[in-house]
């Protein structure tokens, strides 16, 4: 990797250019992307042209040709299917109606990894090929996600035959950033570039011009050795500038020289500098009006030069010098035609920067408009910065509302949920009437819930609920009851749990709502989960994914299918809770839940263990383990290693077992015992041939169950500690656990509670 460093017009980009012409003469596939400050138009971001030029699709294809181009990459190999979804969104693509259901059940982590992966695989694979040099320009100006794509490129570029080229200018550079620890494993090699020498600057001013005079010689002074500034100097002679006098600066050589073409090209440049450093020949016509115009002149004095479908300015300078030579009144009306040309085209991002730039009074609410399409296509960095500028100039009580409301849903969204809390706070002062009023405390509570602030979301939701009820919004109640369900439920508030969802229930149906239907059904399958009623959570739970997956509300489907498994399980049926908990990984994996799937492969690892099918076992329980690393969820982790270690004691290596469960124990420990503890201290009772450590550990156990602990410790304890109580052939106790088990599960029959309590009552009958 190289990373080009200097001063603008220092001559990066010709050194870029000179990389190209050697890679191309050595065999090299080149491509190339711009990262740019204002301007890009939709879908056509730098990665966005470089996954383009890969596919070999043109900037100004239209999407059926984007379309076709991304089928054969399929066909080929080049791309894979489960990319597809990514693809089609870096391509600005719509998604199928089928991909379109996994898009919107995806979590904004997931969608951000396929964004910022996918390029980096495309490169690789394109690679095998024919060696490939990828460009990206003006990486200052990129984005936190552009360069985390840049640091996935640069990584592959270790495993494969691609090189890849930046450029950066020092004021912004991101190397200077956090970007560089991103960078680390990648090999890259940085070029500082500093001015010309006098006898470069001579050499370059010789190619450019013939005769040396004395004017030659005041272009070198001036230009200090900036190539930029000696090449605009000397692509225009001394009398083509009509003055003896050198400029001072590149913007006012550029104004100068501007100012010497004719009106037409003169009236066009103009207006290209409103549109951007790169635009569209189309766009460019329409601000001026000539449906034939072509800045073949333009090209000749290098102010402008083609880019692919495209045309780009000489240079970021270039453009710059040029947008300042307009006068206030010709800046704004060539805004506004953009703004218009940028609505016929269906670009609401451009349209309202355009407006933003006229200082037009309709930005504010062009801003809302994009914002709002940005979310439907989940782009939620880009909608944010966009939500950021609209409340920033946004005047009308109404647009301070929806922007101010947007904002904070949008940073809950980016997982930055304490500054959400914060934006909800902010719109709650802007809110105009009780039913905003109602909007934001909802979404302040579901906020405040994340963090563990309950007593902040209970007052919320009480003024929420009272602001719903005074104003009949049934839906807003559903969800208002839905919340405090799920808010009682961490404090094993079971009835409140269960009375809430009930509610919560009625109301979404009253409503309409099926989505919130769907969310009570698993809110109150869960509140019957924690009351050991595994019959009536699964057939709540089944009602629950059955609804949501009808109404292709996969999301839903995919976080309470995997409870589905574990409740039949218990239930008794471990051969149909077996199908359910590989149904539940594939649909969790296909949208990115990894928490959902690390559920769901411990499920499919306990029934495998039921059917002595350990090594499907192993393979499920070893797939949870990592699925909960990659998710620093650790206590999921202990519950994974918990399970590997039962594995290895059944499998007969004892050993290998007390190692993986005391690494577990450490793990609960660290993160509290209350949500695994128990079981894992029975499996070490079961595992370890130290009767002071067999009892110490049931002890223990005990004593945990006592203050109250998950449900499912209570079962796996049980069943562990009659086990130990018969290995130590102690069979009173083996009968006061049996006893415990019956009670703790007498609400409701458990098919797998009665069979253990019967297998150690047979075993204690034949020793009596």
């Amino acid at each position: 990797m190289f990373y080009v460093r200097g001063e603008a017009g220092i001559g990066k980009t010709r050194l870029v250019e000179e990389f190209q012409r050697v890679g191309r003469e050595g065999g090299f596939a080149c491509h190339t992307g711009l990262v740019l400050d204002f301007g890009g138009g939709w879908g056509l971001d730098a990665i966005g042209s470089l996954v383009r030029s890969l596919l070999n699709v043109a900037l100004t294809d239209p999407a059926e040709a984007r379309r076709s181009a991304l089928e054969l990459a399929l066909a080929t190999g080049l791309a894979k299917q489960e990319e597809l979804v990514f693809l089609d969104d870096l391509l600005d693509l719509p998604h199928p109606p089928d991909l379109q259901i996994i898009v919107d059940a995806m979590d904004n982590d997931t969608r951000r990894a396929g964004r910022i992966g996918v390029p980096a695989r495309l490169v690789q694979r394109a690679s095998g090929a024919r060696p490939i040099l990828v460009v990206i320009e003006d990486v200052h100006w990129a984005s936190e996600t552009t360069l985390a794509q840049l640091s996935e490129i640069a990584a592959a570029t270790t495993r494969c035959r691609a090189i890849l080229a930046m450029t950066s200018r020092f004021e912004g550079d991101p190397l200077a950033s956090e970007w560089r620890a991103q960078l680390a494993e990648a090999t890259f090699t940085t070029l500082d570039l500093e001015p010309l020498q006098d006898e470069d600057a001579r050499a370059l001013a010789s190619g450019l011009l013939a005769a040396s005079s004395g004017f030659v010689e005041r272009c070198l002074e001036r230009a200090a050795g900036n190539p930029l500034f000696l090449e605009q100097l000397l692509a225009e002679t001394q009398q083509s500038l009509a003055t003896p006098e050198v400029p001072g600066s590149v913007q006012s050589l550029i104004q100068a020289r501007v100012d010497q073409v004719d009106i037409v090209d003169k009236s066009a440049i103009q207006a290209a500098s409103v549109l951007g450093q790169r635009f569209d020949l189309l766009a460019l016509r329409c601000l001026i009006g000539n449906p034939h115009y072509q800045p073949s002149q333009l090209f000749e004095h290098r102010l402008l030069r083609p880019y692919g479908d495209a045309i780009l300015f000489g240079h970021a300078l270039i453009r710059d010098a040029v947008y300042e030579t307009l006068l206030r009144n010709k800046r704004r009306d060539l805004h506004l035609a953009a703004a218009e040309w940028f609505a016929a085209n269906d670009d609401p991002v451009l349209r309202a920067e355009h407006l933003d730039r006229a200082e037009d009074p309709r930005a504010a609410a062009a801003y809302l408009v994009a914002v709002r399409r940005l979310v439907e296509s989940y782009r939620y960095e880009s909608a944010l910065r966009l939500a950021d500028r609209g409340l920033e100039i946004a005047v009308a009580p109404g647009e301070r509302y929806e922007l101010a409301f947007a904002r904070a849903e949008l940073l809950e969204q980016l997982g930055r949920v304490r500054e959400a809390v914060a934006a909800y706070d902010l719109a709650l002062t802007t809110a105009m009437n009780d039913r905003d009023r109602c909007r934001v405390r909802i979404g302040s509570a579901g906020a405040k819930r994340t963090i563990d602030n309950m007593e902040g979301a209970f007052a919320d939701l009480e003024q929420a609920e009272h602001d719903a009820s005074e104003l009949s919004c049934t839906e807003e109640l559903a969800r208002i009851h839905f919340l405090k369900g799920n808010l009682f439920f961490p404090s094993g508030k079971t009835k409140d749990c269960s009375r809430e969802h009930e509610h919560a229930l009625e109301l979404a149906k009253q409503a309409g709502s099926v989505e919130l239907e769907a969310m009570a059904l698993g809110g109150l399958a869960d509140a019957q989960f924690v009351q050991v009623k595994m019959v009536s959570a699964y057939k709540l739970f089944d009602r629950c994914v059955n609804l949501a997956q009808k109404n292709g509300l996969v999301r839903i489907a995919a976080a309470n299918r995997p409870m589905a498994a574990i409740a039949l399980y218990y239930s008794g049926d471990t051969a149909t809770a077996l199908d359910v908990a590989l149904l539940a990984v594939t649909e969790a994996a296909k949208i990115g839940n990894k928490r959902a799937e690390s559920i769901a492969q411990n499920a499919a690892a306990f029934c495998y263990r039921e059917l002595e099918r350990y090594d499907e076992a192993f393979d499920h329980s070893e797939a949870g383990v990592n699925l909960a690393r990659s998710l620093g969820a650790r206590r999921f982790e202990a519950i994974g290693l918990y399970l590997r270690g039962s594995l290895l004691r059944l499998t007969g290596d004892t050993d290998a077992a007390l190692y993986v469960v005391n690494e577990a124990l450490a793990i609960a420990r660290e993160t509290g015992m209350a949500f695994a503890g128990p079981r894992i201290l029975g499996e070490l009772a079961l595992i370890t041939d130290n009767p002071e450590v067999r009892a110490s550990a049931l002890a223990e156990a005990e004593g945990l169950l006592a203050k109250g602990a998950a449900v499912l410790n209570q079962l796996e304890f049980r069943k562990a500690a009659i086990e130990a109580s018969l290995k130590d052939c102690n069979w009173d106790a083996a009968e006061r656990h049996a006893e415990l088990l019956e009670d703790y599960t007498c609400a409701e029959p458990l098919a797998w509670a009665e069979r253990v309590i019967a297998q150690a009552r047979e075993r204690l009958a034949a020793r009596k």
